[in-house]
């Protein structure tokens, strides 16, 4: 009988130690489960890390861009204003008289210098004249029929344009020639 008692006593604790094993098993699971969660929370997180550097970085080199275009192009609005000014002094060159000469040496000074300056900045004239015409860089005022030059050519500009580094600031207004058929 004690045997017996031993035998159940075992079964029972055996009974005892499957039910612990059991108990442990789900524990390691929910663990299990707990740690692949983290797991894949943490990769979700490293890679939305990764993907706000990145776009940090693009934001900085947008910015930086941003920066050097407002450097090499905020003054556009006031070398518009002294470009009224260089072609002011264009005009009172052209009408004036020998009376004037010394007054006018002194305005070809300031108009050079004006010149200069505008350069400095990296305004720079046009030069189409004799040229194919491009409406990027030039609108045409008037068409006119010329024989001794092709179609299509810059025959006279009526107002200078000008760049701004490699943009353009002002176009020019131009005279274009064109084939005696296309004048209407």
């Amino acid at each position: 009988m004690q045997e017996k008692e031993n035998q159940e006593e075992l079964v029972h604790q055996v009974e005892e130690v499957r039910e612990e094993l059991r108990e442990e098993e789900k524990k390691i699971r929910e663990l299990e489960e707990k740690v692949s969660k983290l797991e894949h929370i943490a990769r979700v997180a490293n890679q939305r890390y990764v993907d706000l550097q990145r776009e940090m970085e693009l934001f900085k080199e947008r910015y930086r861009r941003d920066l050097e275009e407002q450097r090499k192009y905020g003054y556009e609005k006031l070398a518009l204003d002294l470009l009224e000014i260089v072609d002011n002094f264009e005009r009172a060159f052209a009408s004036a008289s020998e009376e004037l000469s010394t007054y006018m040496t002194g305005f070809q000074l300031i108009y050079r210098e004006l010149k200069r300056v505008l350069e400095k900045y990296g305004i720079r004239e046009m030069e189409l004249e004799g040229k194919e015409f491009d409406p990027y860089l030039a609108e045409a005022v008037e068409k006119d029929y010329t024989s001794d030059v092709p179609p299509n050519t810059v025959i006279k500009v009526i107002r200078k344009g000008y760049m701004i580094h490699d943009r353009v600031l002002r176009p020019a207004k131009v005279i274009v020639s064109v084939q005696e058929e296309e004048i209407t």
